[in-house]
């Protein structure tokens, strides 16, 4: 069982590592266009690519590395196996209500507000 949380967590922080290399390279290719690095560097491009992809392996490990943040993470896995998750049957009859309310809301909002329209046209 604890090897089986552990493939979580790793998976978790491999999730993590990801993002944080896809937020550098757009914040990096952005600021490279904003100040005009292209003309000082031959490579940026390849340079923000692998930084990047450095800053997201870095991210990876210190995750993996990290005692806190193992203990954590197994303790959100173990935590999320408690979790009594609705049905199929469940899920589908809440998001028919759900939409059916938002439809009813809808009709009630816009005919208040074609009211207020024409009294408000009467007026003007």
């Amino acid at each position: 069982m604890e090897n089986q949380r552990q493939k979580w967590v790793n998976l978790v922080f491999t999730a993590v590592s990801i993002l944080v290399a896809a937020i550098a390279f757009v914040g990096l290719s952005k600021i490279s266009a904003v100040y005009n690095f292209e003309s000082s560097f031959k490579q940026i491009d390849l340079t923000i690519r692998f930084g990047s992809i450095g800053l997201g392996v870095i991210t990876g490990l210190v995750l993996y590395l990290n005692q806190q943040s193992n203990a954590f993470m197994n303790e959100v896995v173990l935590e999320m196996s408690r979790v009594t998750w609705p049905t199929q049957k469940d899920t589908t009859n809440a998001t028919i209500w759900v939409v059916l309310f938002v439809l009813i809301a809808g009709a009630i909002l816009g005919a208040f507000d074609s009211l207020w329209a024409w009294i408000m046209k009467s007026i003007l």
